[in-house]
């Protein structure tokens, strides 16, 4: 009884909050028209060039060339992003890594196909260089995801010996994998959440500047407009007024705070659809782990609004800070280029930004297609924010 009062009581506050922003339909319409103008500005203007400018350099030693081991060799030359040289010494590629001539080595170990296919353990080593650590993330995804593809090898040949089926040769093992593969080409059980990474989607201008551009302005209005408007009610005395009625003072922040994160939320997904329906943007095989991701930065920058309002006094400082806040997070953490072709230092710095994560959230869904499971960490970063960003605003706020 007192959830469904307090709902009754927070209902007429979003209303009065709509109709407030109502009044102003430029506003509204500029919320996504802007962004979507920019997107398209953008993303159409740096296209052709895009993926050239962002390249992950890889030095491959293939130890074992046999069949499997090629193929991941193949795999990898295929992906967009990645520029592969091969080095047949182990020792001298070591050195190229360590003086910097390439950032990242993956070493194919000895009888890496016959491990495979015999279902015995094997390791594929990776040396890379410490200070480019965001590169390095994408490329142990990208390696980690064909790994879960063509474990499935070893865990066959394991159940088979576990069921004490009786194999007499390597060529049987060889039938029973290839078997097993062709049956699991496509899964015949599809787990969306489990996605794996090997089936990589394109990394274009659009992967980059969809959701770039609009968690930037989920900012804008989160922070900024979220900010200016509880200051100017404030100052306007509303809050004075709510206060003697029938309300508590947790129903009326709960009531502004669900208006600005219901705003952050539907503006966050119209412009992800945007991106969908007229640049064919991939956005996953998972809409549950998508929304999830999207209600996470709606939070958190809903909660680092409400903290803006209380920490400044009027409304016009609140624009200008949230305005400086908003664009520098983006620039730093991601929204207008990738992190990792950013200097180390700042991307130790972008860690503390909201846009960091939420792009972060975004590449492993848009591009590595992780699903729910693989964005539990960025998902957990932004509920973690929110949590300190609402902590800090609540004990501050002041009805006054």
């Amino acid at each position: 009884m007192d959830l469904l009062r307090a709902v009754k009581e927070i209902v007429p506050i979003l209303e009065y909050r709509s109709w407030v922003s109502g009044r102003e339909v430029n506003a509204v319409i500029l919320m996504f028209l802007l962004p979507m103008v920019i997107i398209s500005v953008a993303g159409l203007a740096l296209g052709g060039d895009f993926e050239q400018n962002i390249r992950i350099d890889v030095l491959v030693v293939d130890l074992d060339n046999g069949e499997i081991s090629k193929e991941f060799v193949e795999f990898l030359e295929e992906i967009d992003i990645l520029d592969v040289d091969m080095e047949s010494n182990e020792f001298a590629a070591r050195d190229r890594v360590r003086d910097q001539e390439y950032g990242r080595l993956i070493i194919i170990p000895r009888d890496f196909t016959k491990s495979t296919m015999m279902g015995e353990d094997s390791e594929i080593s990776m040396v890379v260089d410490p200070t480019e650590d965001s590169q390095n993330t994408v490329l142990e995804k990208i390696v980690e995801g064909y790994a879960n593809g063509i474990s499935i090898n070893v865990v066959v040949v394991k159940t088979v010996e576990a069921l004490g089926i009786p194999v007499y040769s390597e060529e049987q093992i060889f039938e029973v994998v290839d078997v097993a593969n062709q049956f699991a080409q496509p899964l015949p059980v599809q787990v969306k959440t489990e996605s794996t990474s090997s089936n990589l989607g394109e990394f274009t201008s659009f992967t980059q500047y969809v959701p770039g551009f609009a968690v930037m302005f989920v900012l804008f209005t989160s922070i900024g407009a979220g900010s200016v408007s509880l200051l100017k009610e404030q100052e306007e005395g509303t809050f004075r007024r709510l206060v003697v009625a029938p309300i508590s003072k947790a129903e009326i922040i709960g009531g502004k705070i669900t208006s600005t994160f219901f705003k952050a939320f539907v503006q966050l997904s119209v412009l992800m659809i945007f991106g969908h329906f007229v640049f064919d943007l991939n956005l996953g095989s998972d809409m549950l782990a998508l929304a999830v991701l999207i209600a996470a930065i709606a939070l958190s920058s809903t909660g680092l609004g409400l903290l803006v309002a209380v920490i400044v006094t009027t409304k016009d400082q609140a624009d200008s800070f949230s305005n400086v806040l908003t664009l520098t997070m983006s620039a730093i953490g991601g929204s207008w280029w990738p992190i990792f072709i950013e200097p180390q230092f700042m991307q130790d710095i972008a860690r503390l930004t909201i846009t960091a994560w939420a792009m972060d959230g975004f590449y492993d869904l848009l591009y590595f297609d992780l699903g729910l499971v693989g964005i539990l960490k960025e998902v957990g970063v932004l509920v973690l924010m929110t949590i300190i960003f609402f902590g800090l605003a609540i004990s501050r706020f002041s009805f006054d």
